[in-house]
């Protein structure tokens, strides 16, 4: 691609391709595969941002994911009973409720990323080793902006 090709994509449009990208990445995965484990997306959004936080507080989690305490206290009771989160306190303040991913979510997470990973080789089989290659950069510098930001 030449220099001047480049130029008339503009950050906006690229992250708009992104965007409409993800509901062909995620059909055939996301209903089939969280309908068997029991997950609703909710469910999978707090997993999520548990995932990213390692071990957070009840009130990191509700601030983080912009609902109220009972609300997720409801959605992480449900996620405890289900055997994919685990409560504690805090040793040294025994009112701080600590909530971090069980073994159960680790083995969801992987098998989830292996269903994801499937979708996109398929998807990938479009590019030329080159533009595989160049896609492949360009994902790992995004990944590791978003993690040094951390979003």
């Amino acid at each position: 691609m030449n220099r001047s090709a480049r130029a008339t994509v503009s950050r906006k449009d690229a992250s708009l391709a992104l965007v409409r990208l993800i509901p062909y990445i995620m059909r055939g995965t996301q209903l089939e595969f969280f309908v068997k484990r029991g997950i609703t997306q909710t469910q999978f959004l707090v997993l999520n941002a548990i995932r990213a936080c390692t071990r957070c507080t009840m009130g990191a989690l509700a601030r983080a994911l912009h609902v109220s305490m009972p609300t997720v206290s409801g959605i992480i009771d449900r996620l405890v009973r289900a055997g994919y989160v685990r409560r504690r306190t805090l040793p040294e303040d025994r009112r701080q409720i600590i909530v971090e991913l069980a073994p159960k979510a680790g083995r969801f997470f992987r098998v989830f990323e292996t269903v994801v990973r499937r979708r996109w080789e398929e998807a990938l089989l479009s590019l030329e080793p080159d533009e595989l290659e160049a896609f492949h950069g360009v994902i790992t510098k995004i990944r590791e902006r978003l993690q040094a930001d951390g979003a």
